[in-house]
């Protein structure tokens, strides 16, 4: 009898820890046009736009950031780009779930000409990663380059969702 409560009790357990977990979101092909999509997508609704590379010592640096701030304000949309080439899809969703940020919106530049994604974006913007968008729901933004710290993330957010 013990040991069929025992069974039950971990098939009770393993349901739980199955149902609650999961699965990491598709990492999409950033192309012409993505950002009109993106603008579509979230119409009426603020949105952080975070625009970063593998190559980036502190975009990877700020992730665990991200993530936090994630996690206590589940209600702000974050999405974020990687400027990498597709073929370097593995090594990006490594990093994205390793810093658990694989269950948002996620993309990757997908096309060979990384300029004219760039400046679908911002015809402003440089390239120069990371890169941070903090988006109302008018869709007005705040464009800033560099790592940002947790202060300036709480401020404009509160910002934004206003």
């Amino acid at each position: 009898m013990k040991n069929v409560l025992s069974i039950l009790i971990f098939i009770a357990v393993f349901a739980i820890f199955d149902e609650t977990r999961a699965e990491s979101k598709e990492l999409k092909h950033f192309t012409s046009g993505s950002y009109k999509e993106l603008l579509h997508q979230y119409a009426d609704k603020p949105f952080i736009l975070t625009v970063w590379s593998t190559e980036c010592a502190s975009c990877i640096k700020k992730m665990p950031l991200l993530s936090e701030l994630r996690k206590e304000m589940p209600e702000i949309n974050l999405i974020m780009i990687a400027t990498d080439n597709v073929a370097n899809s593995d090594q990006v969703k490594s990093i994205l779930t390793a810093n658990n940020l694989d269950q948002i919106d996620n993309w990757i530049f997908a096309e060979g000409n990384s300029t004219k994604l760039r400046r679908e974006i911002d015809a402003k913007w440089f390239g120069e990663v990371p890169r941070t968008y903090f988006i109302d729901k008018n869709h007005e933004r705040i464009a800033i380059s560099g790592a940002l710290p947790r202060e300036y993330y709480e401020t404009v957010i509160k910002t934004i969702s206003k």
